[in-house]
């Protein structure tokens, strides 16, 4: 028995440094003084994040200060997740009370739902491709967010179906039997008891949306986001420091965000 656990303690640890070890390494060759990408790093500097160009130089040797276009990612990226944030929110929130109740074609529709997640992001970019140039329409920021959310939806479903208190039809009957409105149950007996999951679920949508580069690769023009700008530099221009000062600052916020959805998820269903 003692093995065995001792195994599973390895394991746990393996997984773990499998997981965030990379992130490590990327914050670290971030500070790194030379241009090439290497351990043990030669020295530290913030040079690839805010250095002052001198005369004319390639984007890859432009700090991410005053790279103009890394901070147009930033936005379209902050933008992109904050949207398709607030729409899974929704989506799901509605999705999941709807999905409590016992209708005919209710299991086709979970199911249904689930394929956003299923079918591969290079199916989803393509098939969208063609139909948006089928309809004639302009790819845009709502095209990214739309199928950012058609991708996250079911996670978040998911994640908030398994949270709903066991009781909360009960309380919703209770208060429907004294003459509530349907309107009135809503804002005063069900969104008070699954407001954390509406959270956690909001939080879930920026998170997967902050990070995604196969579907939006194909939705969005120019730029892109940071996801997508930052791969679209590294097939022109070679890599330095400066992409790994990126990446550190996407993971910042991925890890600030991550943090406060452990907080949500440590909340049982009964503490609310």
């Amino acid at each position: 028995m003692k093995i065995l656990d001792n195994l599973l303690k390895i394991f746990v640890i393996v997984f773990i440094a499998f997981i965030y070890l990379p992130a490590f390494l990327v914050i670290l060759l971030s500070f790194e003084k030379s241009s090439s990408i290497a351990l043990p790093i030669t020295g530290f500097t913030l040079d690839w994040y805010i250095k002052k160009p001198v005369g004319y130089e390639t984007p890859a040797f432009i700090s991410l200060y005053y790279d103009h276009r890394f901070w147009d990612a930033l936005r379209n990226s902050v933008y992109v997740s904050f949207a398709t944030a607030l729409l899974t929110g929704l989506l799901v929130t509605a999705c999941a009370l709807a999905l409590r109740h016992r209708v005919r074609g209710r299991d086709v529709l979970f199911y249904v739902l689930l394929l956003g997640f299923i079918v591969p992001g290079v199916m989803m970019g393509l098939g969208n491709t063609f139909l948006y140039s089928m309809l004639g329409l302009e790819k845009s920021f709502w095209s990214v967010v739309l199928i950012n959310v058609a991708y996250i939806v079911p996670f978040g479903l998911i994640l908030m179906m398994a949270r709903f208190d066991p009781d909360l039809m009960e309380y919703e009957q209770a208060a429907g039997a004294l003459k509530a409105s349907p309107l009135n149950v809503f804002r005063t007996i069900t969104l008070p008891l699954i407001r954390w999951e509406v959270i956690s679920a909001t939080i879930f949508g920026f998170l997967l949306s902050w990070g995604e580069l196969i579907r939006t690769q194909f939705m969005l023009k120019g730029t892109g986001t940071l996801s997508v700008f930052i791969y679209t530099q590294l097939s022109v221009y070679p890599l330095t420091p400066k992409w790994y000062a990126a990446g550190t600052l996407i993971s910042v916020i991925a890890f600030i965000g991550l943090a406060i959805f452990a907080f949500i998820l440590s909340r049982g269903p009964r503490s609310q």
